[in-house]
């Protein structure tokens, strides 16, 4: 839970010592810490050791001649790799610091090098001579880094309050931002909801100097690379190798393990991994779960109730400590976002869920975990379900193959070979006028959000929003529009939704822990997306790889279910509780010009109207009401909030 930041004066203008001080109070502002402070010439770097006695090498690191300025959060897992590269003794690389690895291998490499690191950093590298900052972020985005070019200063940092409290840093909303945000387009950008704030962006570095900021990705998975086996075996088999490994990274150094634990593949998964290896000394599964008694219907396609699965996977490993966390109530703390609006500085991407939401947090932290492990990215890795084998089928010309997996396909779902067709293979494969005119036809706006959003048309059509998400590919229905599996999933590993990476990775502020996915270990992923795609679905069933893969640690209780589990199924009941609040601040939005210019509020108005009678009601309109009314009305206390610390 460290965190570091630094001001840096590109025109040779001194950094007063007031400025120095600023920084350090914004680092300790919420978690507690012991600043530490290095000054070359001008530039200041500022790093916060949380706890106290965390043993980072003294950073800010520096070198004998005190020509360069370092700092970075980083967690490495290939160490031994690294050393080795750089010729260290094993002496030599118990004493040195994952930071000061990084920093080793990029002065050595540069961009190269910092491909060669695997697992999660953050680094600031400030050289004297050249008058040159490049900052750099691990290649899934596990550690945040922000900045902000002024016109005689460049700050950064790792939290988004520690850069906004510093020195000449603006605090206005980037309304085109935040639209893109209540819209969900959650493209690869560099803005943040702030103007003048950026991000790194996930395998990127950004180097800044005189003549301006550069951006460039260090950093790219070969997608091109021919299979590397023929047989299932021993792709079943190196999927194994590597999934253990990954898990045993991220457990190295906690050895009370803590995992957030679903009845689905990716985190029971991990939870049996932890057990099978045998290497902690506990292992605790926080899993949150509907009350008892509660029966709402999700559909044919989803299961309401993860407490059989975790159960029976609690009977194969019985050294699981399952915490079912089934909330009867509305949070003490749902009432009023101030709170995470503090401590994160932006909205929450589901904010239907805050009202029961953080009672897990609030249970792994009372119970001392520095870290929780969840599997987020297996559902591009890993697990991937396989929806585009029938494309890659048809673009490999496996004809026999494609008419037994449409059938299969067709079947498995319950739909007709004519929809099963249009789905899998016309609507992947057609180009965007053409899924346009299918829209149409089904009657669909192609240019519409408003089925999950409360962006206001008015706003849309003033900015000419609508012909940038055409211009840039942006689907509102979420059309799949891709022939190559390998790149679509890439693209989601990687590169999509910097927002989410950014939040996950300033959890330990917001929440007071780190949050870690062996799923998201780079060495799986690389391999994952090596698999053909074709064994990811086969006779119609999706995840067929996953299920042949964890086979060996999983009950059948989870590798048997087709379904996937309700997320927050309880969503409506802490809506309900809310009802009165969600009324008032609609009222209060209308005092907000930006609010009122971003957020469709009569919308929200006839939303509050047509209330729905229960849950079972409102899980058939769960896009208007979990989604665009939960939403506008967060994202406007957000906008309110900004506003009054402005004020």
């Amino acid at each position: 839970m460290s965190a570091f930041a630094g001001i840096i004066a590109l025109n040779g203008v001194s950094i007063g010592r007031g400025a120095e001080d600023r920084t350090a109070s914004a680092l300790t502002a919420l978690r507690k810490g012991r600043p530490l402070a290095r000054r070359i010439e001008n530039a200041i770097f500022v790093y916060r050791a949380s706890p106290p006695t965390d043993r980072v090498g003294e950073q800010p690191l520096t070198d004998a001649d005190g020509r360069v300025l370092f700092a970075a959060l980083a967690r490495l897992d290939n160490r031994d790799e690294l050393g080795g590269a750089l010729g260290l003794s094993g002496t030599e690389l118990a004493q040195t610091s994952d930071a000061a690895l990084i920093r080793r291998i990029y002065e050595r490499w540069g961009d190269t090098g910092v491909a060669r690191c695997l697992g999660a950093f953050a680094f600031a590298h400030w050289d004297v001579a050249a008058r040159r900052l490049t900052l750099g972020r691990d290649c899934l985005g596990n550690r945040p880094l922000f900045y902000h070019l002024g016109p005689e200063f460049v700050c950064f940092a790792t939290t988004l309050g520690a850069l906004l409290a510093m020195p000449g840093v603006p605090r206005a909303i980037d309304e085109l931002a935040l639209a893109q945000f209540i819209a969900v387009n959650n493209r690869n950008e560099p803005q943040t909801f702030y103007r003048g704030i950026e991000r790194v962006l996930s395998r990127t570095l950004v180097t800044i100097d005189r003549s301006g900021i550069r951006r460039r990705p260090y950093w790219a998975p070969d997608l091109d690379a021919p299979p590397p086996y023929r047989r299932d075996e021993d792709y079943i088999e190196r999927a194994r190798e590597l999934f253990d490994l990954a898990v045993a990274s991220a457990t190295r150094d906690t050895p009370h393990v803590a995992i957030s634990t679903s009845g689905g593949f990716d985190s029971s998964a991990i939870a049996a991994t932890v057990a099978r290896q045998g290497r902690a000394e506990s292992i605790t599964c926080f899993s949150q779960v509907p009350t008892l008694g509660a029966d709402i219907d999700v559909g044919p396609f989803r299961y309401f109730d993860e407490r059989d699965k975790v159960e029976a996977l609690a009977r194969m490993y019985p050294c699981l400590d399952v915490r079912f966390i089934a909330p009867d109530r509305l949070h003490p703390k749902a009432r009023d976002n101030t709170l995470q609006f503090v401590r994160a500085n932006v909205p929450s991407f589901n904010p239907a869920s805050l009202g029961i939401g953080p009672y897990m947090p609030e249970a792994v932290a009372a119970a001392g975990h520095p870290a929780i492990l969840i599997g987020n990215a297996g559902n591009f890795g890993l697990t991937w379900w396989g929806y585009l084998s029938l494309v890659e089928l048809l673009r490999t010309r496996q004809w026999h193959g494609l008419a037994h997996e449409l059938r299969a396909v067709a079947r498995e779902n319950n739909r007709s070979l004519a929809r099963t067709f249009a789905t899998d293979l016309v609507l992947p494969t057609a180009p965007m006028w053409l899924c346009r005119l299918i829209y149409r036809l089904r009657g669909r706006d192609p240019d519409s959000v408003a089925r999950f959003s409360a962006l206001n048309p008015s706003f849309i059509a003033e900015t000419g929003l609508a012909r940038q998400w055409r211009a840039e590919g942006f689907d509102p229905w979420f059309g799949l529009h891709e022939w190559n599996p390998k790149r679509r999933r890439a693209h989601r590993l990687f590169d999509h939704n910097q927002y989410t990476r950014d939040f996950r990775g300033m959890a330990p502020e917001i929440f007071g822990f780190e949050v870690r996915d062996p799923h998201g270990d780079r060495r799986l992923l690389e391999f994952a997306l090596s698999v053909p795609e074709t064994m990811y679905r086969r006779d119609g069933i999706p995840r067929s790889f996953a299920r042949r893969v964890l086979a060996d640690r999983l009950p059948r209780e989870i590798l048997d279910e087709r379904r996937r589990g309700a997320n927050t199924p309880m969503w409506f009941r802490a809506l309900n509780e809310t009802r009165d609040d969600f009324a008032a601040d609609i009222d209060r939005l209308e005092a907000s010009p930006l609010a009122s210019r971003l957020i469709d509020l009569p919308r929200l108005k006839r939303l509050m109207a047509q209330w729905p009678k229960d849950a079972n009601e409102a899980e058939g309109r769960m896009s208007e009401f979990r989604l665009a009314l939960a939403r506008g009305v967060h994202v406007g206390r957000f906008i309110r909030w900004v506003e009054g610390g402005n004020a």
